[in-house]
């Protein structure tokens, strides 16, 4: 009865083995997506951007190098050495020379304040050789001009003995002569000792050389306007 059973109904094969899964592959970050990654894409595009203009300006030469060129009258007045040769050349001979050798070593020394950029100086006079500006120009940016603290109601003045004046994009610095407590300044002898307009790549400065003609800073900052438009 056993073997019979055994061979009518036979062991079935044994059940199949459950098989490995593989493993679920993790998605993998990309290389943008990780900090440091992203702070060396940067790094690199800071350097790129301030890298590829320094680059270009270094091969091309800036503007700054070439010294403007002053104009040939300002203000009514002309260059110094032709006011002085028109009235007489021979006699003049050597304040000529003296000027030209002044403005030229002055000149030289602007520029090297402001890191070798281009600077002009030129003194300029009137007909009668008894109004002397001074123009100071350089292919750069400047800070403003200051006039130092003065407690005027401590000393019962009017004004500062040196005020600030603006007119426009020109700043000029104005001496006032004190006129005595809680007068103001007297306008005859008052005067503005220089005036300036700055910007990005250019320096414009005009400075009196005494009372003779300087009163009105409103003139003098048309002077500098003048010069900025027409230095070359």
């Amino acid at each position: 009865m056993t073997e019979g059973f055994s061979q009518e109904f036979p062991v079935g094969p044994a059940p199949a083995q459950p098989q490995p899964q593989p493993p679920v592959p993790v998605p993998r970050r990309p290389l943008t997506a990780r900090p440091v990654v992203v702070g060396l894409i940067g790094v690199l595009v800071g350097a790129f951007l301030v890298g590829v203009p320094w680059l270009v300006l270094s091969l091309l030469g800036g503007p700054s190098g070439q010294a403007p060129t002053a104009p040939a009258n300002l203000g009514g007045l002309r260059r110094a050495e032709e006011a002085i040769a028109k009235v007489d050349a021979v006699r003049g001979k050597a304040s000529i020379d003296r000027i030209t050798k002044t403005d030229q070593e002055t000149a030289a020394r602007v520029s090297a304040a402001y890191d070798g950029a281009g600077a002009v100086v030129q003194e300029y006079q009137d007909e009668r050789l008894s109004r002397t500006l001074q123009l100071i120009a350089v292919r750069a940016p400047s800070p403003e001009l200051f006039a130092p603290y003065e407690d005027v109601q401590a000393l019962r003045e009017a004004k500062p003995g040196t005020e600030l004046v603006r007119i426009g994009a020109v700043q000029c610095l104005l001496h006032n002569t004190r006129g005595g407590p809680g007068n103001d300044p007297d306008p005859a002898l008052s005067f503005v000792t220089n005036c300036q307009r700055t910007g990005p790549g250019l320096t414009v400065t005009v400075r009196t050389n005494g009372i003779e003609g300087n009163h009105d800073p409103q003139e003098l900052a048309g002077i500098v306007e003048q010069a900025w438009r027409e230095v070359g």
